[in-house]
Protein backbone atom coordinates (compact mmCIF):
# COMPACT_ATOMS: atom_id res chain seq x y z
CA UNK A 1 0.00 0.00 0.00
CA UNK A 2 1.40 3.62 -0.51
CA UNK A 3 1.40 5.59 2.40
CA UNK A 4 -1.45 7.76 0.97
CA UNK A 5 -3.59 6.01 2.94
CA UNK A 6 -2.00 5.55 5.72
CA UNK A 7 -1.22 9.50 5.90
CA UNK A 8 -4.99 9.64 5.47
CA UNK A 9 -5.72 7.98 8.38
CA UNK A 10 -3.35 9.69 10.53
CA UNK A 11 -4.83 13.39 9.87
CA UNK A 12 -8.10 12.08 10.47
CA UNK A 13 -7.28 10.32 13.80
CA UNK A 14 -5.20 13.77 14.43
CA UNK A 15 -8.60 15.61 13.52
CA UNK A 16 -10.62 13.07 15.66
CA UNK A 17 -7.86 13.64 18.53
CA UNK A 18 -7.67 17.29 19.07
CA UNK A 19 -10.66 18.85 16.67
CA UNK A 20 -10.41 22.92 18.08
CA UNK A 21 -6.50 22.83 17.22
CA UNK A 22 -5.62 19.67 15.32
CA UNK A 23 -2.30 20.36 13.17
CA UNK A 24 0.21 18.75 15.33
CA UNK A 25 -1.94 15.80 16.04
CA UNK A 26 -2.44 15.55 12.72
CA UNK A 27 1.22 15.65 11.89
CA UNK A 28 2.03 13.27 14.37
CA UNK A 29 -0.31 10.65 13.97
CA UNK A 30 0.61 10.65 10.14
CA UNK A 31 4.09 10.01 11.01
CA UNK A 32 3.12 7.55 13.26
CA UNK A 33 0.71 5.58 10.70
CA UNK A 34 3.53 5.78 8.03
CA UNK A 35 6.72 4.85 10.30
CA UNK A 36 5.97 0.61 10.17
CA UNK A 37 7.35 1.03 6.42
CA UNK A 38 10.74 2.34 7.58
CA UNK A 39 11.66 -0.99 7.89
CA UNK A 40 12.42 -0.57 3.81
CA UNK A 41 15.65 0.44 5.26
CA UNK A 42 16.52 -3.34 6.00
CA UNK A 43 16.94 -3.75 2.07
CA UNK A 44 19.82 -1.52 2.11
CA UNK A 45 21.68 -3.94 5.10
CA UNK A 46 20.69 -7.00 3.01
CA UNK A 47 17.74 -8.05 5.37
CA UNK A 48 15.79 -10.18 2.84
CA UNK A 49 11.81 -9.38 2.20
CA UNK A 50 10.94 -12.12 3.73
CA UNK A 51 12.88 -11.79 7.08
CA UNK A 52 11.01 -10.71 10.60
CA UNK A 53 12.99 -8.02 10.23
CA UNK A 54 12.59 -7.20 6.62
CA UNK A 55 9.63 -5.13 4.93
CA UNK A 56 6.22 -5.49 6.57
CA UNK A 57 7.85 -7.87 9.34
CA UNK A 58 8.00 -6.97 12.68
CA UNK A 59 7.23 -3.27 12.68
CA UNK A 60 4.24 -4.37 11.29
CA UNK A 61 2.92 -6.28 14.10
CA UNK A 62 0.17 -5.23 16.14
CA UNK A 63 2.87 -6.15 19.49
CA UNK A 64 4.99 -3.05 17.90
CA UNK A 65 1.86 -1.18 17.30
CA UNK A 66 0.91 -1.35 21.41
CA UNK A 67 4.10 -0.85 22.54
CA UNK A 68 3.96 2.43 20.35
CA UNK A 69 1.33 3.15 22.40
CA UNK A 70 2.94 2.72 25.32
CA UNK A 71 5.72 4.78 24.60
CA UNK A 72 3.05 7.45 23.52
CA UNK A 73 1.86 7.10 26.54
CA UNK A 74 4.68 7.48 28.61
CA UNK A 75 5.20 10.99 27.01
CA UNK A 76 2.04 12.11 27.09
CA UNK A 77 1.92 13.23 30.82
CA UNK A 78 5.10 15.30 30.91
CA UNK A 79 3.61 16.90 27.43
CA UNK A 80 0.30 17.33 29.39
CA UNK A 81 -1.59 15.03 27.04
CA UNK A 82 -4.68 12.52 28.18
CA UNK A 83 -2.73 9.90 28.94
CA UNK A 84 -5.60 7.09 28.22
CA UNK A 85 -6.96 8.76 24.70
CA UNK A 86 -2.82 9.46 23.48
CA UNK A 87 -2.43 5.57 24.15
CA UNK A 88 -5.37 4.15 22.41
CA UNK A 89 -5.32 6.29 19.51
CA UNK A 90 -1.57 5.81 18.93
CA UNK A 91 -2.03 2.20 19.60
CA UNK A 92 -4.84 2.15 17.23
CA UNK A 93 -3.19 4.04 14.31
CA UNK A 94 0.26 2.28 14.73
CA UNK A 95 -1.78 -1.09 14.29
CA UNK A 96 -3.95 0.36 11.31
CA UNK A 97 -0.31 0.42 9.40
CA UNK A 98 -0.27 -3.47 9.35
CA UNK A 99 -3.86 -4.87 8.71
CA UNK A 100 -4.39 -1.93 6.06
CA UNK A 101 -1.34 -3.53 4.54
CA UNK A 102 -2.85 -6.87 4.82
CA UNK A 103 -6.09 -5.79 2.27
CA UNK A 104 -3.64 -5.35 -1.09
CA UNK A 105 -3.11 -7.81 -3.66
CA UNK A 106 -0.92 -7.94 -6.42
CA UNK A 107 2.60 -8.62 -5.23
CA UNK A 108 4.49 -9.11 -2.13
CA UNK A 109 4.17 -10.51 1.62
CA UNK A 110 1.76 -9.92 4.00
CA UNK A 111 2.59 -8.37 6.83
CA UNK A 112 3.48 -10.20 10.59
CA UNK A 113 0.71 -8.97 12.65
CA UNK A 114 1.69 -11.80 15.21
CA UNK A 115 5.41 -10.99 15.51
CA UNK A 116 7.12 -11.94 17.86
CA UNK A 117 4.42 -14.77 18.44
CA UNK A 118 4.58 -15.84 15.00
CA UNK A 119 6.49 -15.34 11.68
CA UNK A 120 3.37 -16.27 9.58
CA UNK A 121 2.14 -13.37 7.38
CA UNK A 122 -1.43 -12.57 6.97
CA UNK A 123 -3.51 -11.29 4.49
CA UNK A 124 -7.48 -10.00 5.25
CA UNK A 125 -10.31 -12.15 3.14
CA UNK A 126 -11.15 -8.89 1.54
CA UNK A 127 -8.04 -7.59 -0.65
CA UNK A 128 -9.53 -4.50 -2.08
CA UNK A 129 -6.50 -2.00 -2.66
CA UNK A 130 -3.44 -3.22 -4.98
CA UNK A 131 0.36 -3.79 -3.34
CA UNK A 132 2.35 -0.26 -3.97
CA UNK A 133 5.52 -0.78 -5.55
CA UNK A 134 8.75 0.19 -3.28
CA UNK A 135 10.77 3.07 -4.00
CA UNK A 136 11.24 4.95 -7.36
CA UNK A 137 8.71 2.12 -8.95
CA UNK A 138 5.92 4.48 -7.43
CA UNK A 139 6.79 7.16 -10.24
CA UNK A 140 5.89 4.30 -12.91
CA UNK A 141 1.95 3.37 -14.48
CA UNK A 142 1.44 0.92 -11.56
CA UNK A 143 2.49 3.78 -9.11
CA UNK A 144 -0.07 6.22 -10.87
CA UNK A 145 -2.84 3.32 -10.28
CA UNK A 146 -2.05 2.66 -6.83
CA UNK A 147 -2.45 6.10 -6.23
CA UNK A 148 -5.48 6.86 -7.59
CA UNK A 149 -7.40 3.66 -6.08
CA UNK A 150 -5.49 4.80 -2.55
CA UNK A 151 -6.91 8.17 -3.02
CA UNK A 152 -10.46 7.01 -3.84
CA UNK A 153 -10.98 4.15 -1.16
CA UNK A 154 -9.08 6.68 1.64
CA UNK A 155 -11.05 10.43 0.42
CA UNK A 156 -13.71 9.86 3.30
CA UNK A 157 -10.25 10.22 5.71
CA UNK A 158 -9.10 12.92 3.20
CA UNK A 159 -12.09 15.27 3.66
CA UNK A 160 -12.75 14.79 7.47
CA UNK A 161 -9.17 15.51 8.18
CA UNK A 162 -8.36 18.42 5.97
CA UNK A 163 -11.94 19.78 5.90
CA UNK A 164 -11.94 23.19 7.33
CA UNK A 165 -13.37 24.01 10.36
CA UNK A 166 -15.50 27.39 11.07
CA UNK A 167 -15.80 28.80 14.59
CA UNK A 168 -19.00 28.25 15.96
CA UNK A 169 -18.60 31.92 17.49
CA UNK A 170 -18.50 35.33 16.05
CA UNK A 171 -15.47 37.08 15.64
CA UNK A 172 -15.53 40.82 16.80
CA UNK A 173 -14.29 43.58 14.19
Amino acid sequence: MASIGHIAVGLAAGRAYAPARPGKAMLAFSLISIWPDADVLAFAFGIPYGDPFGHRGATHSLTVALAVGLVAAALSRPLKLPVLKTFLFTTVVAASHGLLDSTTFGGGLGPELLWPFSTERFWSPVRLLPVAPIAGGMFSLWGLKVAVVELFFFSPFWLYGLWPRFSRTPRSP
